[in-house]
């Protein structure tokens, strides 16, 4: 009886025994399988936010490039302004000045305005630069009302640095013969010129 107590005892122990070592199998692997998928998931979610940083990294990269390559036009075409620029002031303000200062230039220029004025056969007034006072004779000035039958004031204004305005009395309009006018006249049409001949545009 004792044996087979014994035989029997055997068997519950053995059967436990392979009962728990199937259950730890089947732990271990259903471990297992947890370990592997949270592994897999943080290696997709670690590919993922390395795709994402390199995006944003190229995104980043060909935004610099757009920005830097628009500042170096604004830059390039602001430093060819300033060329323009310098060259014209050489050639135009320069020399513009230099005849506006000249008396007998600036009687050319103001016999040509007054016969032109004349045909609108309205009184005016023409105000000359002060610093030419002195400069320009009363016979030259005397003729100016003459020709105009005494229509046309003369006046010599501090407001005005170089050259002479013309107009009405009523003062409705203004035209201006100043260096600045004529030399800005001419910076329109040879502004274009003038960059095309520095730079090949």
């Amino acid at each position: 009886m004792s044996d087979q107590l014994q035989d029997l005892l055997q068997r519950v122990y053995q059967e436990g025994v392979q009962k728990a070592q199937v259950e730890a199998e089947r732990l271990i692997k259903e471990a297992q399988a947890k370990a592997d998928d949270t592994v897999s998931k943080a290696e997709a979610e670690a590919e993922s936010i390395v795709s994402n940083a390199h995006t944003k990294a190229e995104e980043l990269k060909k935004n610099t490039e757009t920005d830097l390559k628009m500042a170096a036009s604004h830059t390039l075409n602001s430093v060819k302004q300033q060329l323009v620029d310098v060259v014209l002031l050489k050639a135009l303000d320069d020399p513009t000045k230099a005849g506006f200062s000249d008396p007998a230039f600036l009687k050319d220029i103001i016999l040509a305005t007054v016969d032109a004025w004349k045909a609108n056969n309205a009184e005016g007034v023409i105000q000359i630069s002060e610093s030419m006072k002195g400069k320009l004779d009363e016979g030259f000035l005397g003729s100016l009302g003459t020709k105009l039958q005494g229509k046309l004031h003369v006046e010599f204004s501090p407001a005005m640095k170089q050259g002479f305005s013309l107009s009405p009395v009523d003062g409705s309009y203004k035209l201006s013969f100043t260096d600045e006018d004529f030399a800005n006249l001419f910076k329109g049409y040879l502004r274009p010129r003038t960059a095309k001949l520095l730079f090949g545009e």
